[in-house]
């Protein structure tokens, strides 16, 4: 597929507001109690990085999901990955490493899991197996903490932040609609055209926070 496909390359500028506030908690928030004699995890250092995923619309053709799960976990009260873009038919795995309780769970309709108060260590397994955009991720124990989960019929697909450049490889020629998605600002659509074994340049600027 990759040798007989096109090339999509750009680079994503942002220009609209950052988004308020992180979503790194105090290193003190014991939400109550439930620390159970442990101390609470230390701050992460850094916010999670700002990820835009790119990915194409309707692109013909049958794709199996890859063998291995991919990981949504739960470390310093917060999850892994902010979004997270994947084949439909991927399993997720949700695994807790923090010294207290999780209880992971989605109010999708499509999609819905909810996988019940989690310790340290103790991990989950979800097959996502309808396409959706997003999947909003909770815990119902820790407010602050989400997740989004993009769930796609097709592996064309980066994720991007902004001021770098994204490539995608590999694509069947056609005319395609390539979305930049983001869980705070507003998503941008555009129409691509692949050829055959040629890169097509396609910038992104997002300048809207959603409404």
């Amino acid at each position: 597929m990759k040798a007989k496909g096109g090339i999509l390359t750009g680079t994503l500028t942002v220009t609209a507001p950052p988004r308020k506030g992180v979503q790194a908690v105090p290193a003190n928030d014991d939400d109550d109690g439930l620390y159970q004699n442990s101390a609470p995890p230390a701050k992460p250092s850094v916010a999670l990085p700002e990820e835009v995923v790119i990915y194409l619309k309707k692109v013909p053709g049958h794709y199996s999901p890859p063998d291995q799960p991919v990981a949504l976990d739960q470390k310093f009260l917060q999850f892994s990955q902010r979004v997270l873009p994947l084949l439909k038919g991927t399993t997720v795995t949700f695994t807790n490493h923090d010294p207290v309780y999780h209880s992971v769970f989605t109010n999708s309709q499509a999609n819905n899991f909810h996988l019940g108060r989690k310790s340290t260590g103790e991990k989950s397994y979800v097959t996502l197996t309808h396409s959706e955009v997003p999947i909003r991720v909770y815990c119902e124990i820790h407010s602050s903490m989400r997740a989004f989960i993009l769930v796609l019929d097709n592996p064309f697909f980066t994720t991007v932040g902004p001021g770098q450049k994204f490539k995608i490889d590999g694509i069947p020629p056609g005319t395609y609609t390539m979305v930049a998605w983001h869980d705070y600002w507003q998503p941008v659509e555009r129409k691509v055209t692949i050829r055959r074994g040629k890169t097509t340049q396609a910038d992104v600027t997002m300048d809207k926070v959603q409404n």
